[in-house]
């Protein structure tokens, strides 16, 4: 075979293959395209929700809301450590945008959540001022939302989370009981996600 003929052989070979590959390219477009077009916008646009933590419990003995994660319960206002009522888990939502109110955080000194948006870092049962770590919670507010239960209250005292729904208003760690001042927040109960386990819980 002549140097022309060989050419030539190569250029025919070249065409087809990129003739196969330009097909084949367009094949993989269109159902791709297919198959976006049959997804409803609507679920390609929606964003993900924001990232939460369970593990927060009500301490029975100081009546606020503490992280119940780890072995070590922290320290309650009303002596030694927390202890978890066997009301139900919550669920707080961080790195969120809102809506409610964001800069509520876990005291690593206490395992209290407490507002952090202040100057003053309020009054810790460890001791001093609490002392922020991990996340920063958001709460919501002055609304209702089934699956959470109401009447969560700022403590003006110790800037603690505490559950103000009846006239015991526990042991705040500045001294006497808590005092309410601000917001009314909502916690959602663990069990009104998928994949939770716990459904209906009592009150604290």
């Amino acid at each position: 075979m002549s140097q022309d003929q060989s050419n030539r052989t190569k250029t025919h070979h070249h065409n087809k293959l990129s003739r196969r590959n330009f097909f084949n390219g367009l094949v993989q477009v269109s159902v791709a395209g297919a198959i976006v077009a049959f997804v409803p916008g609507d679920v390609l646009a929606r964003p993900l929700p924001p990232p939460n933590q369970n593990n927060w419990r009500s301490c029975n003995k100081c009546r606020t809301l503490f992280f119940n994660g780890f072995r070590s319960k922290g320290r309650c206002p009303a002596g030694q450590r927390h202890a978890a009522n066997l009301g139900g888990q919550f669920v707080l939502t961080f790195d969120s945008p809102g809506p409610g109110q964001r800069d509520w955080r876990f005291c690593n000194k206490c395992f209290a959540l407490f507002f952090d948006g202040f100057p003053n870092k309020g009054v810790c049962a460890a001791g001093g001022a609490h002392f922020a770590q991990g996340f920063n919670f958001t709460l919501l507010h002055d609304t209702r939302a089934a699956g959470h239960q109401p009447n969560w209250r700022f403590c003006k005292k110790c800037e603690a989370l505490f559950f103000d729904g009846d006239s015991n208003k526990g042991v705040c760690a500045a001294g006497g009981g808590h005092v309410a001042a601000g917001f009314k927040f909502i916690l959602r109960f663990r069990g009104n996600l998928e994949g939770d386990v716990e459904q209906n819980p009592v009150r604290p």
